[in-house]
């Protein structure tokens, strides 16, 4: 009896399917090598095109990524690039600023009373033209920084008189005679100041601050400075200093008359710098008059006040050009001798070419940062006059010459500009003059 197989039919038709899913696992197989080899040949050809590509850091690594998302700081790693070195801040230079201080001799604009009303005398030549006097030297003065004068004249349109023979007084307008010459100083410390006594003295003052011309009197300081420009100190002293008033005394008043206004340049010098003044001026009313040389006293005393910290001295009262000298880091003129001059219509009786010699002094000063030095000086010779019919390359005075009020300077290297020179440089030979005051008040009244 045959055998029968239990689902023999069964077993049959399953075979086709076995074998699709064989070859549906063989084709997956194929596909899955075929995509990694795709990712490998990816991964080469990135990592080729980095090495290849200089500048590009490789990709960080996975824990410095993991330790900079848990908070713990990742080690910087070093590129090769150094760190930017900051440029250096430039350290600005100081600027060179230059100021020029002039300074002339007496300022007296008015006459003797004994000539009031004369032809000649000051207000009658000048009337009220007050440009007049400064028409030819102006320019010296407007484009100089500061511009000194002694004032030798009381200012005041109120009535005074005094029983000195040589007494000046004007009216107070003349005080814009000054700023019209660009004159921004005046020093009242002189032997005329007192002439008239407080009263006039205090109208003058009034005066030149109406005018706006700034004034020290005697032992007084002033502070100049002009918006941010250097700060100039001046000092002004008589004390008495001159020769005439000193000739006088006995030796040992003498010695008080020079220990004291030593004392008070001393003085003088320390208040300027405790005030900020960058450059000194000591104006000081001393010398002996009509004389070219310096006294003793002119010289011991203009000396302490540069020993003391003055960068420069002028001083006035000798009525002529006397030397300058630098001293100690400083400039002395001992003497600038009149400029405009109402004191008398022929300085010298036609007898002393160098009453009419005279000039204006300029030195300039050079500032960097806190710096303060003498950078040059120099000395523009002059006459008192402008006289029609004056030679003024080889002028010689003579009785008949008058006086203008004008100062005017001298032709270069003209006879009369080398004898204003040598006046300057102590090398004059003219004699001295003296008068006999008596005399001349005699003369101007006969």
């Amino acid at each position: 009896m045959p055998i029968k197989r239990k689902n023999g039919s069964s077993a049959a038709a399953l075979l086709p399917m076995l074998i699709l899913i064989a070859l549906l696992v063989v084709l997956v197989g194929l596909l899955v090598a075929r995509k990694n080899a795709v990712r490998a040949e990816s991964v080469s050809e990135v990592s080729a095109f980095l090495a290849a590509t200089p500048g590009i850091p490789e990709p960080a690594d996975l824990s410095a990524s993991q330790g900079a998302q848990t908070g713990t700081p990742a080690e910087p790693e070093a590129t090769g690039v150094p760190e930017a070195t900051p440029e250096p801040t430039a350290t600005p230079v100081p600027v060179t600023e230059y100021y020029t201080i002039s300074m002339v001799g007496d300022c007296t604009l008015a006459e003797a009373k004994t000539r009031r009303g004369w032809g000649s005398a000051y207000q009658s030549v000048v009337g009220k033209n007050y440009a007049f006097p400064f028409a030819n030297t102006v320019s010296y003065f407007s484009q100089d920084y500061l511009s000194i004068a002694n004032l030798e004249c009381s200012l005041s349109d109120n009535y005074y008189d005094s029983i000195e023979q040589f007494v000046f007084l004007g009216p107070s307008a003349y005080a814009n005679i000054l700023s019209e010459g660009s004159i921004e100083f005046v020093t009242l410390a002189n032997n005329h100041t007192m002439d008239f006594g407080v009263g006039a003295y205090s109208d003058t003052v009034a005066s030149l601050n109406a005018a706006n011309v700034a004034s020290a009197g005697e032992d007084e300081i002033y502070i100049y400075q002009r918006e941010d420009g250097l700060k100039v100190g001046i000092y002004c002293l008589y004390g008495q200093l001159t020769y005439n008033a000193m000739s006088i005394r006995s030796g040992l008043d003498q010695a008080k008359l020079v220990s004291s206004g030593k004392e008070k340049i001393t003085n003088a010098a320390q208040s300027l710098q405790q005030a900020g003044a960058e450059y000194l001026v000591a104006c000081l009313h001393m010398g002996r008059e009509g004389y070219y040389e310096t006294t003793d006293t002119q010289v011991e005393v203009s000396r302490h006040a540069i020993d003391q910290g003055f960068d420069l001295v002028c001083c006035s009262h000798a009525h002529r050009l006397q030397p300058a000298e630098s001293y100690g880091g400083g400039m002395i003129f001992y003497g600038l001798g009149n400029w405009s001059f109402g004191g008398h219509t022929n300085p010298g009786n036609g007898t002393d070419a160098g009453a009419y010699d005279t000039g204006i002094a300029q030195v300039t000063v050079r500032r960097t940062g806190d710096e303060i030095a003498l950078d040059s000086y120099t000395f523009i010779p002059c006459c008192i006059s402008s006289s029609a019919g004056t030679d003024l390359d080889s002028f010689t005075p003579n009785p008949n010459t008058l006086n203008n009020y004008q100062p005017t300077p001298y032709l270069k290297d003209g006879a009369a500009w080398k004898r204003a020179m040598s006046m300057l440089n102590g090398t004059y030979e003219g004699a001295n003059y003296t008068t006999d005051y008596g005399n001349v008040l005699t003369a101007m009244n006969s």
